[in-house]
């Protein structure tokens, strides 16, 4: 009875534990540090905007690119983790944890500029041809993480990064939504 007790003691506090860092919405993501102690940061949720411009070459001639790319207003994330030589975690709160996370989350290095942060969605040259899915995507590994979310490990790499969650049941999603962080 005694080892009854203690094992379900010992089940009460794991299961605390693992979801003391889960997020509080579906789609959500929070970032891990571990300096002593674990601490959960906050990501930026960013809506963004999808914009589209030609090379001057397309508007003089004709010939030349069409460019079509996410752009989210800030040069750098109000979240910022310092870049050490230790991995990142990256907790994803879902509906659920039974679908392969690299089907549906997707972890993208962003260009930075002074005022804004881009990713290229596709390209468009003059002949017609379509380059789709340009981002820098960081790949990660990921395992289960309390009741319905993934831990996501990826290494340390200097740059601003946006996570997107895609609905792995139903692909509807209405808003492009990204949650950003930055290593600097």
């Amino acid at each position: 009875m005694k080892q009854l007790i203690t094992f379900a003691m010992c089940f009460i506090t794991m299961t605390a534990f693992a979801q003391k860092f889960e997020p509080e919405w579906v789609g959500e993501v929070k970032v891990l540090t571990v300096s002593g102690d674990t601490v959960a940061n906050d990501t930026e949720k960013c809506n963004v905007q999808i914009k589209t411009s030609s090379s001057a070459a397309r508007i003089i001639t004709g010939f030349g690119n069409i460019n079509q790319k996410i752009t989210i207003k800030g040069g750098q994330s109000t979240s910022q983790i310092p870049l050490s030589s230790q991995p990142v975690y990256l907790v994803v709160k879902c509906k659920d944890n039974d679908s392969d996370p690299q089907s549906f989350i997707q972890i993208m290095k962003l260009e930075e500029k002074k005022k804004e942060r881009k990713a290229e969605l596709a390209k468009v040259n003059w002949i017609g041809n379509v380059s789709e899915n340009n981002m820098k995507f960081v790949p990660f590994d990921a395992k289960r993480y309390g009741k319905s979310s993934y831990l996501l490990k990826i290494n340390p790499v200097e740059g601003e990064f946006g996570v997107r969650v895609l609905n792995p049941n139903e692909r509807d999603e209405k808003v492009l939504m990204l949650y950003c962080f930055g290593m600097h």
